[in-house]
């Protein structure tokens, strides 16, 4: 499986969608590594762009399959995820901000 981690705005629908969280809910309670169904549904969504058809199952297989995948594509997921939102709904980053003042 081919791990390069993509959010568009189909994949951060389907993010939603699995886990029932609003972008909101995702900025305001931030995200637990601990919580493997939400981080196997965050990794799972980055991957769809490859394979439409990828399960969460498979997923958390492909995790298993290597010590320390998991904490490794979390890391990866939530850098992504965050730019994405950004890009998706004209946010900008703490320091861009912090520039034009």
């Amino acid at each position: 499986m081919k791990t390069e981690i993509r959010y568009g705005i189909n994949a951060i629908r389907e993010l939603l969608r699995a886990t029932g969280r609003t972008p909101g809910d995702i900025f305001t309670e931030g995200f637990d590594p601990r919580d493997v169904g939400f981080g196997l549904s965050l990794i799972w969504a980055g991957l769809l762009w490859q394979n439409r058809d990828l399960t969460i199952e498979e997923v958390g297989d492909f995790c298993d399959a290597e010590e320390g995948r998991y904490v490794a594509l979390i890391g990866e997921a939530t850098e992504k995820l965050i730019s994405a939102f950004r890009r998706s709904f004209g946010l900008k980053d703490d320091e861009e901000s912090e520039g034009k003042n």
